[in-house]
């Protein structure tokens, strides 16, 4: 069925601007049977135009949810909660919302920043080994250990310190966490 500007307005319920400025859009414009001007007017088959709409509507929403995703990964909200069709203001109050938690959680203590652990074992670790790699020589010395029997203790000592360091680092870091060792000089001089 062909109809104008203003009966294709009419079965969309939409104003005739709206439907002009369809058929204006430079990306992707509204198809018609007779483009109108000058005293002519537009022929528009509804079943094209129809299609073209519902193209249209179907990018928009797409649009939407990549937007929700992003914000979704931008503000730590999982992306099963961003598939559930939640809007981009949705996804950010959620956002927001964690956000304000994590925030109140850190004030009170109950919360802390993974590179604040890091830092905290990095500081207990150098101490840690700082202090093993004496022990051999504090036995030679106490309890007269032999040369080849003071090394047997340092390497003992490192091999529990490498264990300890793996066991912390898969279980409690996690293999993916990289530390920001620029924030924390100290850590690459000591380390």
């Amino acid at each position: 069925m062909d109809l104008n500007m203003s009966e294709l307005a009419t079965v969309f319920g939409v104003s005739t601007n709206t439907v002009k400025s369809w058929l204006t859009q430079p990306d992707g414009r509204m198809p018609c049977v007779v483009r109108g001007g000058n005293g002519r007017e537009y022929v528009l088959r509804l079943s094209w135009c129809y299609a073209w709409r519902q193209h249209q509507d179907t990018l928009k929403k797409n649009r939407a949810q990549d937007l929700a995703r992003l914000q979704g990964q931008l503000f730590g909200v999982e992306p099963d909660q961003a598939d559930q069709g939640l809007s981009p203001k949705q996804v950010r109050e959620v956002a927001e919302a964690k956000m304000k938690h994590a925030e109140a959680a850190r004030m009170l203590g109950t919360l802390t920043e993974i590179d604040d652990v890091y830092r905290l074992f990095d500081q207990v670790f150098v101490k840690m080994r700082n202090s093993a790699m004496g022990v051999s020589d504090r036995l030679e010395r106490e309890l007269g250990l032999t040369a080849p029997q003071a090394r047997q203790v340092d390497r003992a000592m490192e091999e529990m310190l490498s264990s300890l360091i793996e066991e912390l680092e898969e279980s409690v870091i996690g293999k993916g966490f990289t530390p920001n060792l620029e924030m924390n000089a100290q850590l690459v001089n000591e380390t």
